[in-house]
């Protein structure tokens, strides 16, 4: 089995886990890593980076770059990224852009439409991300199970939309989670969880931030109508991804939002729950209290995750990433490190 590790100096390769530095092949040079996607139902492995969305039917040897619409359209913002990626049973492929915008495409990547449904939602004119210069990320699209044209969008920051037309109509979902979306989980028809962080208060002061959203891991029982927070009283309420296996939740959590990271001016926590969310267990982990884990897999039965520190204002060069097993007994340990942080990693 080979685990793909997407970084934020690209794509690496490792043959086997646990893996020491020098035996890690980079695979695509993509800049950062947003997204590593397979799905039963489509060939290939998928990557969105901040240098386009790619494909590779073996193995991540070699690549082919799918031609979603990048550049200048996108106003100021100079080149645009992709910052999510989804094939659906049907045989399409949707990307999620900054500013943000979807793009559907039917054929496999040789051309590609805007959804532009989606950029006449009400909230659009709130959407903002706290990087300069301000424009919103697409960071979650997702498939509802059991729903093969309904469609999960969410925003950073801009709160969660609902399609019930592949895409061609939308629904503002943004009353109900106003927080900035990192991750949706959706788990079954109407069952979902969310990840959420927020916008740096200290923005709404100086007129550049809707910072009113708490963060949190959030769930609806019925279809992102309504949610409930999950973890209340959780301090650590930064979340940037959330996994189950075996009837377990995983979460990581920062007290923080990244201009923090900078300076190791943080705290974070990982938390397991074994009854969907109504008692959390605090577990240690290698690289507390100041790594972020933001990726899961399971790797060979085992779970495995990825960490480090993202989307720092000024990137740190003396930051590293690492890749964790959790042994039979809950506890973890480090498999391996990368020179760069450990945004996604996917098993194939």
């Amino acid at each position: 089995m080979t685990l793909l590790i997407g970084t934020d100096e690209g794509l690496y390769r490792a043959e086997d886990v646990p893996f020491d530095r020098g035996e890690l092949e980079r695979v695509l040079d993509c800049g950062m890593v947003t997204a590593v996607k397979t799905w039963e139902h489509t060939d290939g492995v998928f990557v969105a980076s901040t240098e386009g969305a790619f494909r590779s039917f073996d193995g991540g040897g070699t690549w082919e770059n799918l031609g979603v619409p990048l550049g200048d359209r996108f106003w100021h913002a100079g080149e645009s990224e992709v910052w999510s990626i989804l094939a659906t049973a049907d045989g399409a492929l949707y990307a999620g852009t900054n500013d943000p915008y979807i793009f559907r495409s039917t054929d496999d990547g040789e051309t590609w439409t805007e959804l532009k449904g989606f950029r006449e939602l009400p909230s659009r004119g709130h959407w903002e991300s706290p990087i300069d210069p301000h424009y919103a990320r697409l960071r979650a699209l997702e498939v509802v199970p059991g729903r093969p044209d309904h469609l999960i969008a969410g925003v950073e920051a801009g709160g969660i939309h609902i399609s019930r037309d592949g895409g061609r109509t939308w629904v503002d979902r943004r009353d109900t989670i106003v927080d900035d979306i990192h991750q949706i989980l959706p788990i079954s028809e109407d069952v979902w969880l969310a990840t959420t962080g927020y916008l740096d208060h200290d923005l709404e002061n100086l007129g550049l931030g809707h910072a009113v959203g708490e963060g949190g891991l959030w769930r609806t029982v019925d279809g992102g109508e309504s949610w409930t927070r999950i973890d209340r009283g959780n301090d650590f309420s930064y979340i940037r991804g959330v996994f189950i296996h075996d009837g377990r939740v995983f979460f990581c959590g920062g007290e923080e939002a990244p201009p923090a990271w900078v300076d190791d001016d943080h705290t974070t926590a990982l938390f397991e729950s074994t009854n969907f969310g109504r008692d959390w267990e605090r577990v240690s982990y290698p690289g507390e209290p100041h790594e972020v884990i933001e990726t899961w897999e399971v790797y060979d039965g085992e779970v495995i995750c990825g960490s480090g520190l993202f989307d720092v204002p000024d990137q740190r060069d003396d930051v590293e990433g690492r890749i964790m097993r959790r042994d039979d007994d809950g506890e973890y340990h480090t498999a391996g490190r990368v020179d760069a942080n450990v945004s996604r990693i996917e098993a194939i």
